[in-house]
């Protein structure tokens, strides 16, 4: 099968890559190539911008794929300008979307389910309609994504799309599983939004790049929506906890209320802090795709071993702000001390 992948020289799009060339597939990369990773001469590299619509249709003109992978569209006319450019010469398009497109659903459709997503949500908002704890950043990424999503649905080429939730693997250079274990690893007390209750679920990298491959080689994942996540949730701080053990170092945890931290004169860059708990049910994708996702436990170990190994030239975000981050501890444990009755 020929396969065009963008957004394929990172994370869990170079994973897709590595498990494309090992199942025999032949894999062109659309990038700008600033970046190659180990497979490049396994591959043939289209170099070019996928933001420029002209770049793009000159790239592909006359090129057929019996599938594209799309990991890095973000807005209807990325979705536009790609078919614009194939031309109808692809078999199947599997756009990469994000679990952050159910904004929309509502407080008692828990578990969350791949028709709960609602459409009707305008691309570009008025910011101030939509409630604000995920930041206005977040509300643009979701929106792009949903109308990503309804352009691809309404231009009638078959399709998959995939949903992943939190991402978790080797090669994650996003700061989120670096934050915690960078605190960790200093000794310092680590402050728990609302200590930590909210639960999380992980999808492995490994996983979700397999499932691509296994919505390709399924004829009746065609024109289907999938959501990927693993089969069980935690909480934060239960994993947190994990984290430590595998790095082995002992784990100082301090809890502190939400609307205590917002007192703060520094920006607590602590991930997966929601006001609410979300939860997905992936039972489409274990029917349908064959999906069997790794254990909590393996996948955090794996990520860990992983970090413990690999060089880190930049601090994990906030990390600047350490030191006002653990003043700000010590003085919120000697406020409560004074308050706790004795």
């Amino acid at each position: 099968m020929k396969i065009l992948i963008i957004g394929g020289t990172s994370f869990f799009g170079k994973e897709i890559v590595k498990q494309a060339l090992d199942a025999g597939h032949e894999v062109t990369v659309f990038s700008r190539g600033s970046a190659r990773p180990e497979f490049w001469e396994h591959i043939d590299h289209i170099p070019g911008d996928r933001n420029d619509a002209n770049d793009l249709a000159m790239k592909l003109a006359n090129k057929q794929f019996d599938a594209v992978i799309d990991n890095i569209a973000f807005n209807s006319q990325h979705i536009e300008n790609l078919l614009a450019a194939l031309k109808g010469n692809l078999g199947r398009f599997i756009l990469t979307s994000t679990t952050a497109v159910y904004i929309g659903a509502g407080p008692f459709d828990q578990p969350l389910r791949e028709a709960d997503v609602k459409y009707d949500l305008p691309e570009n908002p008025q910011l101030a309609t939509f409630p604000k704890p995920t930041g206005t950043g977040m509300i643009r990424y979701s929106t792009g994504k949903l109308a990503a999503e309804k352009a691809l649905i309404q231009q009638g080429v078959p399709y998959t799309i995939i949903r992943p939730h939190i991402v978790m693997g080797p090669e994650d250079n996003s700061g989120r599983l670096q934050f915690y274990c960078q605190r960790l690893l200093d000794g310092k007390p680590i402050m728990l939004t609302n200590g930590g209750v909210q639960s999380i679920q992980f999808v492995f990298s490994r996983d979700l790049a397999r499932s691509y491959l296994l919505a390709l080689q399924n004829p009746n994942a065609a024109n289907q929506v999938y959501t990927l996540a693993g089969s069980k949730t935690c909480r934060l701080v239960d994993w947190v906890e994990l984290v430590a053990s595998y790095l082995g170092v002992q784990s100082e945890l301090v809890a502190v209320p939400d609307d205590v931290l917002q007192s703060a004169d520094f920006s607590y860059a602590e991930n997966w802090v929601l006001r609410g708990t979300l939860t997905f049910d992936v039972s489409k994708a274990i029917i349908d795709l064959g999906f069997q996702p790794a254990t909590i436990e393996i996948l955090t170990k794996i990520a860990v071993d992983w970090y413990k190994q690999a060089i880190h030239p930049d601090d994990s975000p906030g990390y600047a702000e350490r030191g006002k981050e653990v003043k700000f501890v010590e003085k919120y444990r000697a406020s409560q001390a004074m308050t706790t009755p004795r």
